[in-house]
């Protein structure tokens, strides 16, 4: 009986958000509209208030969010945080630890910074709090080009998402084999493991239970994420360790 690697629950990613305050191109303040290939994902509001913009194939919806509630969406969901008082925390849960941090989160750039790779990575960099604003500026206008398509009613914007999507896709090829080998490693790995735990539970075995252990995870640095400030717990199986101790 081997022992297994330390997982995060369900192999999840957890980051703890301070969303950004500035205001975008539309006079909303917020973060930076994206939207996950893989990854489904949950929103806790940990203090303020404040709202979460979608697109998805039935159109634009405006969930208003407050300290307390949960709010959960699929993968192809075009999201977006606003933060009209400045004061919006959150608690992010993430599906497949691994994916968000290589790739698995496509910002609805209009079609000139989604054409080609180079011009994607280029409208993606960010080293400075000014870049990671202008990302945020130009996926905004993206996102309000997706909305004024479902304006201006159904098919065109169901037209509109499915090129955003296919533009998406195209972007993240080179990614693909990398993220297979992490949800091997890590969502897969922790399911296969259950299901090998209830077969030895089925044979009245308990000696997986003896290999029981722990570790404590403390947030990594506080970086420059999509929405706003984050800081992520990361998975203690996870190749990206940060800061980490023992338990």
């Amino acid at each position: 009986m081997a022992m297994t690697n330390l997982h995060m629950p369900g192999g999840i990613l957890v980051s703890r958000l301070r969303v950004y305050d500035t205001p975008a191109p539309d006079g909303q303040r917020g973060g930076t509209p994206h939207v996950h290939l893989l990854c489904s994902e949950m929103y806790y509001t940990l203090s303020g208030s404040g709202a979460v913009e979608m697109i998805d194939i039935n159109g634009f919806q405006r969930v208003e969010i407050a300290a307390g509630d949960a709010l959960v969406f699929s993968p192809g969901t075009v999201h977006r945080l606003i933060n009209p008082n400045g004061d919006l925390e959150i608690l992010v849960i993430m599906q497949n630890s691994g994916l968000p941090e290589r790739g698995d989160n496509v910002v609805s750039f209009s079609e000139r910074w989604l054409a080609d790779d180079e011009a994607y990575a280029g409208a993606m960099k960010v080293e400075s709090l000014a870049d990671a604003y202008r990302r945020r500026d130009r996926g905004v206008e993206g996102f309000l080009r997706l909305k004024a398509a479902f304006d201006a009613g159904p098919d065109a914007g169901r037209e509109a998402l499915e090129r955003f999507y296919a533009l998406a896709e195209a972007r993240t090829r080179l990614q693909r084999a990398e993220w297979e080998a992490i949800v091997r490693a890590g969502p897969k790995a922790v399911v296969d493991t259950t299901l090998d735990q209830l077969d030895y539970l089925n044979r009245h075995d308990t000696r997986y239970l003896l290999e029981a252990r722990h570790q404590l995870v403390h947030a990594g640095r506080e970086t420059l994420g999509f929405c706003g400030h984050l800081r992520r717990y990361f998975d203690p199986a996870s190749l990206t360790l940060e800061g980490l101790k023992d338990g």
